[in-house]
Parts: C-alpha cells; structure tokens; sequence
C-alpha cells in the first residue's frame, strides 16, 4: 500500500497538474483561444439542439452521445468530491475548479478535433490520433490497457462499492446489492451501446433536472448567506484568511492543488474517454463542441450548486479526514429534513450507476483495440464480475487503485494532445465523410 500511495502522490500532486495545465495551456495558444472564444455560440448549438429531432441515420441519436458521456462523467465525484475538495482546499478550491474545468473545455475540445482528424479503418476516439497521429503502437496500447483498467476501477468498482455503501444506509445487506448490481448491470450491457444510449437518455435529464431543482431550493431557503459563501470562496482563492485577515500563501496553494485536480476529476478532461464515448456520431467534427458543454454542466453548474448547499448550510466544514459523502448528506439533510435521507441516498446510487453504464463504451473500445471483437464478452464478464466484487470490497484501497489507472491513461493522451494539437477551424469535411463510412456504415 505505501508503494501505491507514493505512485498515488507523485503523479496526482505533482506529474499531472503540470501536465495537464502545460497542456491545455499548449492546446488554447495553438486553437486560438478556441473553445474559450466562442462559448456562447457553442452552448447555443449544442443545448439548443438537444430538443431538435433525433437524427435516426445514425446509429445513435446525438441526444443519446451527450446523455452517456454525461452519465460517465456526472457520478459521485460530482458529489462527495466537491464536498471533499470543500474539507481538505477549503471553499476556494471550488474557484479553482472553475479554472480547471476552463482548461478542460480546451482538452475535450482538441481530443474531439483529433479524434476527428485522424479516425479511420474503424477506430475512433483517442485510441485514433495515438496509433495514426503519433503512430506509436506502443502508446496505444499502454492507454488501452490503462483504459480498461480506469473502466473496471473508476467507471465500476468504485461506482458500485458506493452504492453499495447508500444501499446499507438504507437496510439492504451488501451480498444482495451486488447481485442486484451485477444482474441490473449484465441486462442493460449486453444490449450495447444502443440500449446504454436509450437508457441515458430518459435517466440522465431525469436526475439531472432533479438535482437542480433541489439545489435551488435550498439556496432559495439560505439565500440570505449566499453573498458570505461567495466571499469566502473568492477570498480563498486569492489566499486570504478571512480569520486573521492575511495573507497565507499555504491556504493558497492548498485551494489551488484541490480545486485543480478535483476539477479535472470530475470532468475526466484530459484522460481522452471524452473521444472514446463520441465517437459513435456521424458528425465528429462536432462533437468537441459537445464535449465543451457537458465540461460547462457537470462542473459549472453541478459541482457549483453543490458547493454553494454545502457552504450555505448550517454546518461548519470539518477537517481533511472527514469523509466527504457524510459532508455531503449532513448539508443536504439539515436543509430537506432527516426525512429525505432515504431521497438523498437513492439520489446518489442513481447518480453511481449512471456513471457505471457510461464508462462500459470506454473500456469496450480499448479492449477491441487489444482482441478485437471476440474480446467484448470477455470484457462484458470482466465489468459485471467487477460490479459483483466492488460491492463487497473496501473502499480505500480501491479509490487509490482508480485514481493511478486515470493517472496512467492521461499521460500518453496528454502527451498526443501537445504534439498534434489542431487548428481551430481545420476543414474535417473529408474527414468526417471517410470516419462515417468506415465507423457506421461497416457495422450495418
């Protein structure tokens, strides 16, 4: 376990915040400033175009796309790690998470770009501009095999060892939630990515809106402290000690390493599953704009309101070993009543196994990579035996195991996203036309 804990701090407390800001750094100067110049314009087409028609030429209707990969990105992180980041950064981590989820907007948007550009002979996503735009085999399959690690970790035992946790909360024993789990779990991936899509697609506004609307709620009732929240977080930010009213340059950097790598945490920017879970469209040459908006919604919008509940409640914030999900629920409870438990639970289970289906598509596209098609059932296996296990085992040792396989996957993605980062308005006309055929066209 010490060994992993060192691995652990090297590359999450200081490898990759260096590497991911170098990057998105690197990416925004070569794009121009895109996507950053142009959000307006680009929340316009892509919410907007939610509630267009679906396009049915395709195997999955965009709607479907931005529902999954919203699903795989919006889990418990969302939840517990905001109120973990809030325990351990205090309440300015939470503006640095608005400043890494800016840089996260630049990394889905340039690997959706390159997904675009160099997708060909059915592959797609990261895997793509790794094996034709580096061209190096061997970084391919180092970020394959870490994919599907990240996917039975991340995506599933982590998932499942939380709702497991939300389930003994409320009286069911653990054998039986993993049954449930792994049963639910082989139902809904054996249908594929068609099945996931439609599921996604009713499930994710569902909870989403529901979410939303309970956040506001509490605000509307503890409005009164929202202007002392908003000065404690920026004053944190800044480093300011709103006690001794000085400057503390450890409270700065304490915020700024949380926020920042919270921030990318929960909106998975940089690993290259943002390419991985778009490439299914028939329009690639879009999908970094979709990427951008669901950055914008699942760490604006919901880390934003969840810190905001957190830091208006009546509670004050404990120390860094404080468990997060018990921060977390202790907010939500003292503004909904103990009443809502049972809710809050169910919320946060719904929220897990969302995230569950919606890294399948991930792992399954790097275990094609590795075996081909014969290899799917054995990785279906793989994530429903993990969704069994992950609801029995101990938390700890798995979300150290999860974090070092992310860790491990964004290095070679990062690495492809500086040496092949696109220009902001390359023509992918032909591109997208040849990645069509080739991606949806063979599969009928």
């Amino acid at each position: 376990m010490n060994l992993l804990e060192l691995l652990h701090q090297m590359l999450w407390q200081w490898c990759l915040p260096v590497f991911l800001l170098l990057t998105a750094v690197v990416c925004a100067v070569r794009m121009r400033g895109r996507p950053l110049c142009g959000l307006w314009g680009i929340f316009r087409h892509t919410i907007g175009g939610l509630f267009s028609r679906s396009d049915r030429s395709n195997a999955l209707s965009q709607r479907q796309i931005f529902s999954t990969a919203l699903a795989a990105t919006m889990g418990t992180g969302n939840l517990v790690g905001t109120a973990a980041a809030l325990a351990v950064g205090g309440p300015g981590a939470i503006v640095w998470m608005w400043v890494s989820a800016c840089l996260g907007m630049v990394l889905v948007y340039a690997e959706n770009r390159l997904s675009a550009r160099y997708a060909r002979n059915g592959l797609g996503g990261a895997l793509a501009y790794l094996r034709y735009g580096l061209q190096s085999p061997c970084l391919t399959g180092f970020f394959a095999v870490c994919c599907i690690g990240a996917g039975l970790g991340m995506g599933n035992l982590a998932q499942t060892n939380t709702i497991s946790s939300a389930a003994y909360a409320l009286g069911l024993p653990k054998p039986l939630t993993a049954i449930l789990l792994a049963v639910l779990a082989f139902v809904i991936l054996h249908g594929g990515t068609k099945r996931i899509g439609r599921l996604t697609e009713w499930l994710m506004p569902l909870l989403c809106g529901s979410y939303f609307l309970c956040c506001l709620f509490l605000l509307c009732k503890q409005r009164s402290r929202l202007p002392d929240a908003l000065t404690a977080m920026l004053q944190g930010a800044c480093g300011l000690d709103a006690v001794c009213g000085g400057f503390s340059g450890t409270l700065l950097l304490q915020a700024l390493r949380t926020g920042f790598c919270r921030g990318i945490f929960s909106n998975e920017a940089g690993l290259g599953t943002s390419s991985l879970l778009h490439m299914e469209s028939s329009t690639p040459h879009r999908q970094g704009d979709w990427a951008v908006t669901e950055v914008f919604v699942d760490t604006l919008l919901c880390c934003t309101a969840t810190a905001l509940v957190l830091l208006t409640a009546d509670i004050s914030l404990p120390n860094p070993s404080f468990d997060g999900t018990e921060l977390w629920l202790s907010a939500f409870t003292k503004g909904l009543g103990t009443q809502a438990k049972p809710l809050l639970a169910g919320c946060m289970i719904c929220f897990a196994f969302a995230t569950l289906i919606g890294w399948y598509p991930c792992g399954l596209a790097a275990m094609r990579y590795l075996g081909g098609k014969r290899c799917e059932a054995l990785y279906l296996s793989a994530y429903v035996l993990a969704a069994f296990a992950g609801a029995l085992s101990d938390s700890a040792a798995i979300w150290l195991l999860c974090d070092i396989a992310n860790g491990c996957m964004a290095l070679p993605n990062l690495t492809a996203l500086i040496l092949l980062s696109p220009e902001p308005h390359g023509d992918l006309t032909k591109q997208t036309k040849s990645w069509y055929n080739n991606r949806v066209c063979k599969k009928r």
